[in-house]
């Protein structure tokens, strides 16, 4: 999911120089920039290419992305010690992508773009049987208040509630497996076999699902998916950069303006005007994932002090 962090992005850093903090802010705004871009172009090919073609082009981009380390470095990047750990992380990702694409094609960008912010909520929320992590009661306050915020978007007891809705909440649960499957990894396997795992264990599973529906692309649908096979591993690879380079409590909340890029983006190419609603709903779960996000970082300089 978008909305998370990589791992280790909650590690305690000096702070840096002025040039690296801009450096770190500029690039995980151009991500932000990159990810909305992303489903800008699954939206312009909705009702024309299947939702899994447009996944089998996503997988074979993040393998495509992975080449040249792997090229660099040899079977290196292939040794893993957790190889069903990698096919959990990257079935979480089959799974997540296919229902995060539709439901940008089947909602407006603001709406589908709250809605993935949830994915951190989630987290929050498996943490405790799942890593066994504590989680008091400011961030499970948090968590309440961010779903609260999606009832407000859904608006569940009105003539305005599109089940769509629950299609990109059940893309936010999986993308929170892929952030509990990612910090278990990353504590001994290398980014770039990560990475090359995924491609593998996505493009295995949408391949099947791909090719009863498979045709060639026309010109314009060659374009969108071929831009949009870009700009996902790009955006990834700038949010990832920038985490490298400044705290998580700097960069993550960033992340959020993907919200005013979708919603421009929404408003000029595709004539969506998000109401009330969904902007007071917006709110409640941005407020709320950045300070969960702020909190765990305070947390693990605690444990480490």
């Amino acid at each position: 999911m978008r909305a998370g962090h990589p791992p280790g992005a909650h590690r305690f850093m000096s702070s840096p120089a002025p040039s690296v903090m801009l450096r770190a802010v500029s690039l995980s705004l151009a991500a932000a920039l990159l990810f909305t871009l992303e489903t800008v172009f699954v939206k312009l090919l909705a009702g024309s290419v299947p939702v899994t073609t447009i996944m089998l082009v996503r997988s074979a981009a993040q393998l495509l992305w992975v080449v040249p380390s792997l090229a660099r470095r040899g079977t290196i990047v292939l040794r893993t010690s957790h190889p069903w750990m990698h096919f959990a992380r990257g079935s979480f990702s089959l799974i997540c992508w296919g229902l995060y694409y539709w439901s940008f094609q089947h909602l407006d960008l603001a709406t589908a773009t709250v809605l993935s912010f949830t994915s951190i909520m989630f987290v929050t929320a498996l943490a405790g049987p799942v890593l066994g992590e504590v989680v008091r009661w400011r961030r499970w306050t948090a968590t309440i208040i961010g779903f609260l915020g999606v009832v407000v978007v859904a608006r569940p007891f009105g003539a305005g509630f599109d089940p769509a809705i629950l299609v990109g909440l059940t893309s936010a649960l999986f993308g929170a497996g892929i952030v509990l499957t990612t910090k278990r990894l990353s504590a001994t396997e290398r980014t770039d076999t990560i990475m090359l795992y995924i491609g593998i264990v996505t493009f295995a599973g949408s391949l099947p699902a791909s090719l009863p529906q498979l045709a060639m692309p026309e010109a314009w649908q060659a374009l969108w998916l071929l831009l949009m096979g870009i700009t996902g591993p790009a955006g990834m690879q700038l949010w990832i950069s920038a985490f490298r380079l400044a705290d998580a409590t700097v960069i993550a909340p960033l992340g959020y303006t993907r919200l005013l890029f979708a919603t421009a983006a929404g408003t000029l190419m595709f004539d969506e005007h998000p109401d009330w609603w969904t902007g007071a709903g917006a709110i409640l779960v941005v407020g709320s994932a950045i300070y969960i996000t702020r909190r765990e970082a305070a947390v693990a300089r605690e444990r480490r002090s």
